[in-house]
């Protein structure tokens, strides 16, 4: 919410911000002059947001004065935002010799010094989409641009949910077939699954299903691909659950323009209320861009030192791309694996400077049942520890989607070198103790 938004209880046709921002930015050009150097960096800072993904964002200084000038030969763009250091009637004063240049479409966001009612109202009744309060912070220019753009007619879009396994085996797939299910069943939501993994993707089988479409056609028209396309390519598993699956082929290519699959993300989110991604443990640029699109994204490790190292890297570079978003979720699958030595929690904590969120115990029985069975787990056994612990982790991808789980500070002084140097150590002595 803007501050001008904080501090006042406008009307609601006046109000400035409602809620987290669920969905990227249109295909605009924006073209931002400033007056402060705050403001300049909150801008360049908000253009690397994965919600601005789309857009092409130029800051210069000079304020409104220095925009008038360049748009005397040339035209605006699609949005104008403009940083003015005056207050009260001075601002309209100042936006009356741009208004000479500026092109009829051109939206137009101002940030000043004033923290003002009465301004912001005449500020919109002259025609400004919107007025923020200077110095803003990069989610408040975002949820500026997000409101100047939005379609109040458009539905409401679905909150995505990524799930990547940071070593091969560790079971993120698994796990998001799971979750998918139980949200569309115990939410009754209406869900899409979709398999990313095009070469070994596990989604037909776990729901014991013989898709003849996949996610390839999808991401092969991507200019084509609309909600009644999109239908024709999903799975109907019940009610609730549809699975967009992979083909399974190691025919299809692994390499996909990064564009395409942000496209596709967009469309298929218009089509449910949650969308659950199975990610494949590989880094490419276009898996990469997949996960940074993600509302929640769940970081599936295993308690081995090679996915300790992966999980913290991982870790590390998702929540410093993500500066506006909640930080990962981290799952430590397959606890208590008979003879193998594992890294205790507690170091896991200590090393990655997150919570785990939970950790789920290792049972062969159940889960190579609900795999050759072409079943759920909670289909298997819906009394098992492990399904009640999914069903926590869907509490907090759902219900508490909102909030913004709290990261633990890195420790000062932690030499990370050293702590992998000793649950090396420690392992290897566990080991040959057995």
């Amino acid at each position: 919410m803007s501050q001008a938004a904080e501090n006042y209880n406008y009307d609601d046709e006046e109000q400035g911000f409602g809620g987290p921002i669920e969905t990227l930015i249109p295909r605009i050009d924006i073209e931002a002059f400033c007056e402060t150097p705050t403001m300049a960096t909150a801008l360049q800072d908000s253009a690397y947001d994965r919600r601005m993904t789309r857009t092409s964002v130029a800051v210069s200084m000079g304020g409104v004065a220095k925009a008038a000038t360049m748009y005397q030969e040339t035209a605006t763009p699609h949005l104008l935002i403009l940083e003015t250091k005056e207050t009260g009637l001075a601002i309209f004063d100042e936006l009356e010799a741009l208004a000479e240049v500026c092109d009829p479409d051109t939206k137009v966001i101002v940030c000043g010094p004033s923290n003002d009612v009465t301004l912001y109202r005449e500020l919109k009744r002259q025609g400004v989409d919107e007025y923020i309060v200077s110095p803003a912070a990069p989610m408040q220019i975002i949820e500026a641009i997000s409101m100047v753009f939005s379609d109040p007619e458009e539905a409401p879009i679905a909150r995505t949910i990524g799930f990547v396994s940071v070593k091969g085996g560790a079971g993120a797939s698994t796990l998001s077939h799971n979750c998918a299910s139980m949200i569309a069943n115990e939410e009754e939501k209406e869900v899409i699954l979709v398999d990313l993994d095009m070469q070994f993707g596990t989604a037909g089988l776990d729901f014991n299903r013989e898709p003849t479409r996949s996610v390839v056609d999808a991401l092969g028209s991507i200019d084509e691909l609309d909600d009644v396309k999109l239908q024709r390519l999903l799975v109907e598993h019940d009610d609730f659950l549809s699975i967009l699956a992979a083909p399974s082929s190691l025919e299809v290519s692994s390499e996909f323009d990064e564009s395409a699959i942000v496209e596709m993300i967009e469309v298929v989110r218009k089509s449910a209320d949650y969308v659950v991604f199975d990610i494949p443990h590989i880094w490419t640029p276009w898996v990469r861009t997949a996960i940074l699109q993600m509302d929640e994204i769940v970081l599936v490790s295993t308690p081995e030192l090679a996915a300790l190292r992966n999980l913290k890297a991982m870790y590390d570079l998702l929540v410093q791309r993500r500066p506006n978003d909640a930080a990962p979720r981290i799952v430590i699958n397959q606890v208590g694996m008979p003879k193998r030595p594992e890294i205790a929690e507690k170091d896991i904590v200590e090393i990655v400077g997150a919570d785990v969120e939970l950790s789920i115990s290792y049972d062969a029985t159940l889960f190579g049942s609900a795999s050759n069975n072409g079943q759920m787990l909670n289909e298997i056994n819906p009394k098992h520890e492990t399904v009640a612990t999914l069903t926590d982790l869907n509490d907090g991808l759902v219900r508490k989607s909102g909030a913004l789980k709290k990261r633990r500070p890195a420790g000062k002084g932690v030499d990370v070198k050293s702590i992998f140097a000793g649950l090396r150590s420690k392992l290897s002595k566990k080991k040959t103790e057995e």
